[in-house]
């Protein structure tokens, strides 16, 4: 790229403005070029592609996205990295810099992919949108143990709601992983860059990717227990009819505990709970 590779664009960047990353937004700059390249080949990006960037921050993925794509919309919160992005970047036709918050905001219509290394705080968040969507694909960055969650098996310490969640909803893979020197300043953890293929199957979109979400929220609490004390403490703390929530479940499943339940088995529960939970 004619700027020089990315460590140098962030010094020069780092020397003009003073750049801090603020702790308070989970700010952590990625600089390997690796891994970006990576990112954008995963997602297959062409002239055709709108992609949405979730915190783009002073634009070290932004600039290589607007080379790969038809078009980018980069959701920014920090006002000092939005200036900067418009200072560095902004004279392009194919880039919409937004100054917001994309849990308010949510993916902007026309979008059709989003590549991202996310703030890793929204990362649930990011992917609730995700299985909702009709985007064609996400390819995002986030911590290690967030994407062992999405890819685990039914009695594991990872298993979960997340897990179903997305193996219900998507076709998930793990592109690589991405070590903490892989950004400025590295982070704690180990990352993963992850890719999300929307393609819920007719039996999920009968049931409704809320439903299945909300089931999921509410008996994955009490994971360990059987689910009809799951659905007894569910129906609790949430004020819910606790008889007409273990009335409407196949008794089969009342003495499965959540943590062993298949996400087939899952979906079955949401099926039988849907009108229940009108």
């Amino acid at each position: 790229m004619s700027r020089g590779g990315t460590a140098e664009y962030l010094a020069r960047l780092s020397r003009r403005y003073g750049i801090k990353p603020r702790k308070s937004l989970g700010q952590h700059f990625m600089i390997d070029d690796d891994v970006m390249d990576a990112m954008i080949e995963a997602a297959e990006l062409g002239p055709d592609d709108t992609v949405l960037e979730i915190g783009p921050g002073p634009g070290t993925l932004t600039r290589k996205l607007v080379e790969a794509a038809g078009r980018v919309v980069a959701i920014e919160l920090d006002p000092e990295m939005v200036e900067i992005l418009r200072r560095e970047l902004g004279d392009r036709d194919d880039l919409e810099i937004v100054h917001g918050d994309f849990v308010e905001l949510g993916i902007p219509e026309n979008v059709n992919k989003i590549v991202s290394n996310i703030p890793y705080q929204i990362s649930s968040v990011v992917v609730s949108e995700v299985v909702k969507s009709d985007l064609d694909l996400a390819v995002i960055t986030v911590q290690r143990e967030f994407a062992d969650r999405m890819t685990a098996e039914p009695g594991t310490k990872d298993y979960g709601r997340l897990t179903v969640l997305v193996s219900l909803t998507c076709d998930v893979e793990v592109v690589r992983g991405v070590p903490p020197r892989s950004f400025v300043p590295p982070p704690r953890v180990s990352s993963a860059v992850v890719k999300l293929v929307p393609n819920p199957p007719e039996e999920v979109l009968e049931v409704g990717v809320d439903t299945l979400e909300r089931v999921c929220a509410g008996v994955f609490p009490y994971r360990r227990k059987t689910l009809r004390n799951a659905l007894r403490n569910w129906a609790s703390r949430e004020g819910l009819d606790e008889d007409e929530l273990l009335g409407a479940v196949p008794p089969d499943l009342l003495d499965k505990r959540p943590m062993h339940m298949t996400p087939e088995e899952v979906l079955e529960l949401s099926k039988a709970l849907k009108d229940v939970l009108r």
